[in-house]
C-alpha cells in the first residue's frame, strides 16, 4: 500500500512539474508579441546622448502605419513596415549615423518581465549623401533584414543588418520607408 501511495505522489508531482515546464509563464513572449526596438540617440556630433542619471537615452521611431513605436513580433515570419516622418527623432539620429558613419546601438527586452534584461545589438544605416545646390541631401537606405532566436519564450540572439542590393527609397513628403524582412528561428540554430 505504501508502495501505491509513493507511486501516486510521484505521478502527481511529475505531471505538475511537466506541465509547468510547457506551459506559458507571464515573464514569457508569446507568439506575435511585439518586441520594442529601442536606438541609443545621437547627438549633433555622432555621440551617444544620455539622461541625467548616465543611463542612455533611448528612443523608437514611431511608425505612420501604427502610430506605434517600431516592434518585431515573436516568432514570427514576414515583412515589417514602418514609415518615419523627418520630425521624428529617430529620423534625426538615422540621418547623424549616416553622417557620423557609425552604427546604432540598439536593443530588445529579451523576456517580459517588470525590469526585463536588453539584448544589445549594432544596426548599421545605409544611406547616401545627393548634392545639389548649396545643399546636401541624405536619403535612407530602408530595406533591412531582422533575423532573430527565441527559445522557450525568451529572446536569446538577434541581428538587424541593411539589405543594399534594393534601390534607395525615395523621401516623399517628408517620410522615410523602412522595410523589415523578418526571420524567426525557436532554437540556436538555423533550421
Amino acid at each position: 500500500m505504501k508502495l501505491t501511495g509513493i507511486l501516486f505522489a510521484a505521478l502527481t508531482l511529475g505531471s505538475a512539474v511537466f506541465a509547468g515546464k510547457f506551459s506559458p509563464v507571464a515573464d514569457e513572449f508569446k507568439h506575435n508579441d511585439e518586441l520594442k526596438v529601442e536606438c541609443a540617440q545621437l547627438g549633433e556630433q555622432g555621440g551617444e546622448l544620455s539622461n541625467s542619471d548616465g543611463s542612455l537615452r533611448w528612443i523608437s521611431p514611431t511608425c505612420v502605419e501604427t502610430h506605434k513605436p517600431l516592434a518585431l513580433y515573436y516568432g514570427r515570419d514576414g515583412p515589417i513596415q514602418c514609415s518615419v516622418k523627418a520630425e521624428d527623432t529617430f529620423h534625426e539620429t538615422m540621418l547623424r549615423a549616416i553622417t557620423f558613419d557609425r552604427a546604432l546601438r540598439c536593443r530588445v527586452a529579451r523576456n517580459k518581465l517588470k525590469f526585463a534584461q536588453y539584448m544589445e545589438f549594432s544596426v548599421r544605416v545605409e544611406g547616401v549623401r545627393v548634392r545639389g545646390g548649396k545643399t546636401v541631401m541624405r536619403r535612407i537606405a530602408g530595406n533591412f533584414n531582422a533575423v532573430f532566436h527565441g527559445l522557450q519564450g525568451n529572446l536569446v540572439s538577434g541581428s538587424i543588418y541593411p539589405v543594399m542590393d534594393q534601390p534607395l527609397p525615395e523621401t516623399v513628403s517628408g517620410v522615410t520607408t523602412m522595410q523589415f524582412n523578418q526571420k524567426w528561428y525557436e532554437g540556436t540554430g538555423l533550421s
